[in-house]
């Protein structure tokens, strides 16, 4: 029986043309033997007007996020709901910035866009919708192959434009909710995010 051919090799093995040296460097833990964490959120509306934004989770710096579901206790009626991610320091972005290309940890795909500021973004993750479905699971985020294969922009916004998959925090960052159409009375929001850090 003879042994299979490999003719080239994933970003993640980080190897050079078959038959050159191994130049393979261990992978992050948020990519390879980092454990799955499970951050559940809960939150009670009371009279939030239309416009505000909710924090529902901090998600740490590095965590590769794969995962968000959430759900209603009660239907939403005509208001609307928009998840997205903004900087935790206030300071009005998600990615500060402060990674350049050849820099030690840069990132997956070994440099990223120099000096790129990422803008908090309430949308980011799923757009304006009317949840009515009530006491069931939402997937916010699709995995899809198309997701993952899309090229980042820079470290803190791999993905993000399609709906965030695989998404690395690039520094501490809040999971957000913000309400469009009309208000939320007394309804009952509640979820997780599954991400890999360490």
């Amino acid at each position: 029986m003879s042994a299979t051919t490999i003719n080239t090799y994933s970003v993640e093995l980080n190897q050079g043309p078959p038959g050159s040296p191994s130049t393979y460097a261990p992978l992050r833990p948020n990519q390879l033997g980092g454990r799955v964490r499970r951050m559940i959120f809960t939150y009670t509306a009371a009279s939030d007007a239309s416009g505000n934004t909710i924090a529902l989770a901090k998600i740490p710096k590095g965590a590769r996020i794969f995962a968000i579901q959430f759900a209603v206790g009660t239907s939403l009626g005509s208001a609307t709901l928009a998840f997205g991610l903004a900087g935790a320091n206030g300071n009005g972005y998600i990615d500060d910035g402060n990674v350049f290309s050849g820099q030690s940890g840069a990132g997956i795909y070994g440099s990223d866009s120099i000096g790129a500021q990422v803008a908090d973004s309430t949308t980011c993750i799923a757009a304006a919708t009317t949840y009515t479905t009530t006491n069931t699971l939402t997937n916010l985020i699709t995995p899809t192959v198309a997701s993952y294969s899309a090229s980042p922009a820079s470290e803190g916004v791999i993905n993000i434009s399609t709906s965030a998959f695989m998404y690395m925090a690039a520094k501490d960052v809040y999971l957000t909710a913000t309400i469009g159409t009309a208000a939320l009375t007394t309804q009952k929001l509640c979820g997780y995010i599954d991400y890999v850090l360490d």
